[in-house]
């Protein structure tokens, strides 16, 4: 009996176990959506030739750039927040696409509930959430990157724009092609035109003790250039973004113009 009894008991803890594993277990296991952060500003073309890029950020030039944004004339994926970007390395057989959902001028409560209701965890390696700083704008984003080979048709020195879009749809993420309906995405994509491209050189360096990377971006005789870093943590977020800030004020580096390189490209 006391054999009995004791089985019994092993049983039940058995059992208990196995269904703290089913209902408990999947939800601890869900990570939350916990963005990063990326810092950026932008910084006085006038001033920053390469030869100040390299001395105030102890800078080394890392690529030569190509960059390319796909919508239509009216801008139809931008109005609902998708940016489709292609970038093509000059001097390499590298290029890759990135999709990107963004929610503009929404609260990050907000922005992450939204994107837990469309199937999102965080614990996605292949997509990247960030919570954009710049200016005024503390932007949430969702993106993720094809890294892809050129071919004959899409290469630095020329991009078939049918080829690009050929792409673009063969390797756009179901989340993202199901974000609204998939018969809308692909009738915009199938509308797009190309917007660009722009030139940028990239540089990767410091300021204030913390990594930098600085890109110079050329379109239709305009020059933009950005600094940025990113972090994971909130708070260091903040202090790196004030440091810098008053850094690049009282040294009368900082740029009045402080729009998105999407926006220097896509609004010409």
């Amino acid at each position: 009996m006391a054999k009995s009894k004791k089985w019994a008991f092993y049983m039940c803890f058995i059992c208990l176990t196995i269904i703290s594993m089913m209902y408990i277990h999947p939800t601890e296991a869900k990570a939350a959506i916990e963005p990063g952060h990326e810092i950026k500003f932008n910084i006085k073309s006038d001033i920053f030739t390469e030869s100040n890029i390299a001395n105030v950020f102890q800078a080394t030039k890392k690529d030569d750039v190509k960059i390319y944004f796909y919508d239509t004339s009216d801008k139809m994926f931008l109005q609902n927040d998708y940016i489709h970007r292609l970038r093509v390395y000059k001097g390499s057989n590298k290029m890759d696409i990135t999709y990107k959902k963004r929610f503009l001028h929404t609260p990050l409560n907000e922005a992450i509930a939204e994107a837990t209701d469309h199937g999102f965890t965080g614990s996605e390696s292949n997509y990247k959430f960030e919570l954009d700083i710049k200016g005024d704008q503390r932007t949430f984003t969702i993106s993720r990157k094809e890294s892809l080979k050129t071919t004959s048709n899409v290469s630095y020195d020329s991009v078939d724009t049918p080829a690009a879009k050929k792409l673009i749809l063969d390797y756009s993420p179901k989340k993202i092609l199901n974000w609204d309906a998939e018969a809308w995405y692909k009738n915009v994509l199938s509308q797009a035109v190309v917007y660009g491209p722009a030139k940028a050189t990239t540089y990767k360096g410091s300021f204030l003790g913390h990594d930098a990377d600085i890109e110079v971006w050329a379109y239709k005789g305009d020059i933009m250039v950005e600094l940025s870093t990113k972090v994971d943590d909130s708070a260091l977020a903040a202090v790196i973004e004030q440091q810098w800030y008053d850094q690049l004020l009282s040294a009368g580096y900082l740029s009045e113009d402080q729009r998105g390189k999407t926006t220097f490209v896509m609004d010409k």
